[in-house]
């Protein structure tokens, strides 16, 4: 089938989703463009900071897009291009968007609260605590996985593949780190000059990007070449302090910029698509369907665990209520950030589905960032007959890839650190408030630092595979959960939840059986007295999750059939 007729079918549904189902759920939940919101009625300056639209929808989409979706449709590919197509549009509309939605909105109207601190009150602190225990977990999971890929893109392990240039030779993965380290420069002076100077944010954003191709430039020539454990120690440094700095002057400007990066990464690659189907020089050699078994299990639960970000994801609610919620100026801008958010996220699966198709075989044996960097220099070279140019759209597409996993690595810690003061300080009070062991460990910096540790210090293992699929089973679970705390609340305050009932069944039911599958495996190597430490990890946090899980569920469904009570203005 065509590659244009693929792109044009699903884009056209995922418009559709955006127009239709996202008004229909804006509607029926009733959201109200007059209420004061969480960024004006609980100001600190520092996470509380009403903001400008495209500002929140640059960092929303910058924090939930790039690296994991990538790689999860990538990887789901092996099961044909046919079921990842289906999942990722209608996953995208009918799970995905709900979901995002959903937790944004709940979290809009408890004060830019967490989940679960939503479900608090139906459920009660217990539920609060183990919800926030769960939802930890998955971070620390996801800090180790996207450490790894990230010091792994960035290290310069070979003299192999490097780059000519006016004032020497440099490899491709120090380029990328340098530039992304320079990235990082440019966004704390945007923040600095928009929001503590007050200058005009459209010429800062010009001068901004002018910068960013100049750290692009300077990564070229001058990359530092650094090995896998010093990068692991960079990205540990810069969580730390991004996790700690106030909103305004790094998460917001960093994700804003370089949310133009991705943008202008899925405009060429849909161009290149676009030009390589009028072509006729590319075609999907991938097939339909290549079988119910795959590398990464059986199609079901496998299919729903791995391709996860382009369809639904835990990990999106824990942005829109943890980061998002807390930046919002009017609940009028909810629907555009979060789903339009979502759906732009499913454009760019279907991006990274198109490249893994155009590739088919020759993609066997590489990397995901690989296969995506490589499909969508195929698709330009080919379309627009400009052989020499697909290196060039190569090393910028996987500069692109590395740059959006630091910047998923980001925001996952300040959530992280969000999640870890609320397990010890489930009320919320002020730490002046508080004493002793309470006191210490809901500090921002304690919380910060084991994190950090923690999540790097499983980074350091180079072969993280197994914790990829811990982190996707653990991240399915929470969309799920999350879910369930949404649908809560919403039937408690009078409003309907039945549009989550089936996407929560399933997500649910698919990550269980894929975290059961996994323990099997791992029980298996076990009794046998062939286990590895990533062996007796997986065991036991797939029994910690799947508990956790089961309590969280049955106290959520406990909560459902309460009756109703009406929403406090």
């Amino acid at each position: 089938m065509s590659i244009l007729l693929i792109l044009l079918a699903a884009a056209g549904v995922l418009l559709l989703g955006y127009g239709l189902y996202g008004r229909f759920l804006e509607k029926r939940w009733g959201l109200d463009a007059s209420r004061e919101t969480p960024s004006q009625d609980c100001f600190d300056g520092k996470d509380f900071v009403p903001t400008p639209p495209l500002v929140v929808m640059g960092h929303h989409f910058a924090s939930i897009a790039g690296a994991g979706t990538i790689f999860g449709t990538v990887m789901g590919a092996a099961f044909g291009w046919g079921p990842v197509l289906l999942w990722i549009v209608i996953g995208g509309v009918f799970f995905g968007a709900a979901h995002d939605f959903g937790a944004l909105f709940a979290s809009l109207r408890h004060k830019g609260r967490s989940l679960g601190r939503v479900l608090r009150e139906s459920a009660g602190e217990k539920t609060q605590r183990i919800f926030a225990v769960f939802a930890l977990l998955v971070l620390v999971l996801l800090v180790a996985c996207l450490t790894n890929i990230t010091a792994g893109t960035f290290a310069s392990s070979s003299e192999s593949g490097l780059i000519s240039t006016g004032l020497g030779r440099v490899s491709p993965q120090a380029a990328s780190g340098t530039a992304a380290i320079l990235f990082v420069l440019v966004g704390l002076l945007f923040g600095l000059l928009v929001f503590r100077k007050n200058l005009p944010m459209i010429p800062v954003t010009v001068v901004s990007l002018l910068l960013m191709a100049g750290s692009v430039w300077l990564g070229l020539n001058l990359g530092l070449n650094l090995n896998y454990t010093v990068w692991v120690g960079v990205i540990a440094v810069y969580l730390v302090a991004a996790s700690l700095a106030p909103v305004w002057s790094l998460l917001q400007p960093r994700d804003f910029l370089s949310a133009f990066l991705l943008w202008g990464m899925m405009l060429l690659g849909f161009a290149a698509a676009i030009a390589a189907a009028v072509s006729g020089r590319v075609e999907l050699s991938l097939p339909f369907y290549t079988g119910f078994s795959g590398a990464q299990g059986p199609l079901f639960p496998a299919l729903f665990v791995v391709v996860a970000g382009g369809a639904v994801s835990g990990y999106h609610a824990l942005i829109a209520a943890g980061t998002t919620s807390k930046q919002l100026a009017n609940e009028k801008h909810a629907r555009t950030v979060s789903v339009g958010s979502m759906l732009l996220d499913s454009l760019l699966a279907l991006l990274a589905l198109l490249a893994a198709a155009a590739m088919g075989a020759r993609g066997e044996g590489a990397t995901p960032a690989e296969v995506f960097a490589s499909g969508l220099a195929a698709m330009w070279s080919a379309g627009f007959g400009a052989e020499g140019a697909g290196g060039i759209v190569y090393s910028l597409t996987a500069l692109t890839v590395s740059v959006f996993a630091l910047t998923t690595l980001d925001t996952c810690t300040r959530l992280a650190r969000y999640l870890f003061a609320e397990i010890f300080n489930p009320e919320g009070k002020r730490l002046a408030k508080l004493q002793g062991a309470q006191r210490f460990f809901a500090t921002p910096a304690v919380g910060t630092l084991l994190v950090v540790l923690l999540g790097c210090g499983l980074g350091l293992v180079r072969d993280t595979e197994r914790l990829w699929g811990l982190f996707g089973a653990a991240n399915q679970l929470l969309a799920g959960l999350a879910m369930l705390a949404v649908a809560v609340w919403l039937k408690e305050s009078g409003r309907s939840a039945g549009m989550l009932f089936i996407p929560l069944f399933v997500i649910t039911a698919a990550a269980l059986a894929y975290l059961g599958i996994g323990a099997g495996a791992a029980a298996r190597l076990i009794v046998a007295g062939t286990a590895t430490w990533l062996d007796w990890l997986s065991e036991i946090c797939s029994l910690v999750l799947a508990v956790l899980a089961t309590i969280l569920l049955v106290q959520g469904a406990s909560a459902f059939r309460k009756k109703p009570e009406p929403e406090e203005e």
